[in-house]
């Protein structure tokens, strides 16, 4: 009698519906000046059902063989004019087509019922599209915690990219300082991809997760994979429900599966 209950059902709600096609989720074009957010959203759902209390997102299509692809995403609720950022600086470069691998998000936030969604793209490059796909869950009692936002730590809007981490290869690379978050979190996931050149190293790579320069215990191995024709993908990256207090000065370490060679880190965590 003590157990917490079985969710009796859940709804559903995305961008996408039908026969999926390679094409799937709303281009999201970057804006005509490099690293400049665009002025107006773009829309990815216009009403939501209900609230919800978890959500996905799958980015792809934004990777150019022996190319900088560099590109922050954030995502937004309110009407247009009014936006309100829910999901900051999401890391959206270095991403594959959709027949092959993406790189995913999910968060365990509230988005309430009504709610229009939107989304802007800046990028190294200019005038250039990423797909998005966003996927809601939700219309019941939340079987888990929730919060209402997505704070980057470790994102650089002024490059499009993450704090540049230089991983280890035999050993754990160095704990790196990322930022201070300002929000209290509970649910953290890390992303990892793209280097400052043109030309990626392939292969294996963890990160982990620390403060003052040890270990957040149960914040290790978030495993991410690179091709060598530039683009990235979670391997065994899902987020991770754990306390961080406002105000941590959030550090991250890397190791790779060959050559050390800097890497773009940001941790996102949701409050």
């Amino acid at each position: 009698m003590l157990a917490y209950p079985k969710t009796k059902g859940s709804r559903r709600e995305s961008n996408v519906s039908g026969r999926p096609t390679t094409t799937w989720g709303t281009v999201l074009t970057s804006d005509g000046v490099a690293h400049t957010e665009p002025a107006t959203e773009t829309q990815l759902i216009a009403a939501t059902s209900f609230d919800s209390y978890w959500v996905n997102l799958i980015f792809h299509t934004n990777f150019v063989t022996a190319t900088v692809t560099d590109s922050l995403v954030s995502i937004k609720v309110g009407s247009a004019g009014n936006e309100v950022t829910v999901m900051e600086n999401l890391l959206a470069g270095w991403v594959d087509n959709f027949t092959g691998t993406t790189r995913r998000y999910g968060f365990p936030l509230r988005i309430p019922e009504g709610s229009r969604i939107s989304a802007t793209h800046r990028s190294v490059r200019t005038a250039v599209g990423v797909t998005c796909i966003i996927e809601l869950i939700g219309g019941g009692a939340a079987p888990h915690w929730t919060g209402t936002k997505v704070e980057s730590v470790g994102a650089l809007t002024a490059s499009s990219r993450g704090t540049q981490i230089t991983p280890g290869t035999t050993s754990d690379g160095t704990f790196t300082n990322l930022a201070t978050n300002v929000g209290e979190f509970g649910f953290v996931l890390p992303q990892v991809g793209g280097n400052t050149d043109v030309s990626e190293v392939g292969g294996l790579y963890t990160c982990d997760i620390g403060a003052n320069g040890v270990l957040l215990p149960g914040l290790e191995d978030f495993i991410f994979g690179a091709n060598a024709t530039e683009y990235w993908y979670p391997v065994n990256a899902n987020g991770r429900f754990y306390y961080l207090p406002a105000g941590t000065d959030i550090e991250a370490r890397l190791q790779a599966s060959g050559t050390a060679e800097a890497k773009s880190v940001v941790l996102y965590g949701v409050s």
